[in-house]
């Protein structure tokens, strides 16, 4: 997979804070990387610096294989501040104002409209749009250039379920066409929804990084209870090849199994056993847990 991003050690101190601290990151083409972190960890300097919006105190980055950062500059779509269009101009207008300034064709401005559904509205003023509406208004003035690399810093903040939801769909799809995307937040649960990989910030520091699926990989644990003899429950459990080990937690016993094993598996082998579950629950992992376990770990 071809490179997209690297970035080596990179510092940005502000007088006595240190913003980022010796960060290394390395991205490749068609990720959709998410930036974690509580706020104010270092998300949005960092993607300050990989925009040359901030300059860095320390380190160096690289955009793609022997491309000068200007000329990649112009290959990346960002959004770093809330969505800013002249409120009494449409859509349309307000795009051809930013394609006059991106210098890029204006041709592909009803495409764009298209792919982040706002066709429809084109011709409405700006003030109308719903939050959601302009977000993904600023996400299509990103892409007028058809850029393959797309940065959003917080993209769904301040929605509501609605036009976050609006948001992650988009960001989906736009992945799907191969592009790659940097994303920062605080949202676990949009990340986990939208990543393919991430990173946790704290302080500035790098403390964590990994594929997102990797992270969530189900917990190889069932809880199971029944309305018979709990001793009964356990031993018939200990007689099941799949399990790897036991534990009683209130009433119920959760069970670790062994690779390849499943719940159901578990439900088949106590029903032949004429013991009929009242409770079985397969337990998951979430990025929420994770991430609260890498801070804890890191205190």
């Amino acid at each position: 997979m071809a490179r997209t991003l690297t970035i080596n050690n990179l510092t940005k101190k502000f007088g006595r804070i240190t913003a980022v601290n010796n960060l290394s990151l390395s991205i490749e083409q068609g990720q959709i990387f998410g930036i974690l972190g509580p706020n104010g960890s270092g998300k949005t300097t960092t993607l300050g610096m990989i925009l040359d919006v901030v300059a860095p105190t320390s380190g160096d980055y690289h955009w793609f294989s022997n491309t000068s950062n200007e000329e990649a500059r112009k290959k990346i779509g960002a959004i770093l501040e809330s969505p800013s269009f002249y409120p009494y101009l449409t859509a349309v207008q307000n795009l051809k104002i930013t394609a006059h300034i991106k210098k890029c064709d204006p041709a592909p401005i009803d495409e764009v409209l298209k792919q982040v559904n706002l066709y429809e509205r084109r011709n409405d003023k700006f003030k109308t749009y719903s939050l959601g509406m302009k977000q993904r208004l600023s996400i299509a003035a990103a892409l007028l250039s058809n850029p393959p690399v797309l940065i959003l810093d917080e993209p769904t903040n301040g929605l509501d379920p609605e036009g976050i939801a609006e948001v992650r769909d988009l960001i989906v799809n736009v992945a799907r066409q191969g592009k790659t995307i940097i994303m920062a937040s605080h949202l676990l649960d949009e990340v986990q929804k939208v990543c393919t990989h991430f990173c946790v910030l704290r302080h500035g520091k790098k403390i964590h990084e990994g594929k997102v699926k990797d992270t969530l990989e189900e917990l190889n644990k069932v809880e199971v209870s029944a309305d018979y003899d709990h001793e009964h429950l356990k031993n018939l459990m200990y007689d099941f090849p799949g399990t790897e080990a036991l534990e009683t937690v209130d009433n119920s016993l959760l069970i670790t199994l062994k690779p390849g094993f499943t719940a159901s598996e578990i439900n088949s082998h106590c029903f032949a056993e004429g013991v009929v579950l009242k409770r079985l629950i397969t337990h998951t992992n979430t990025l929420e847990k994770e991430f609260l376990k890498i801070l804890k770990d890191h205190d």
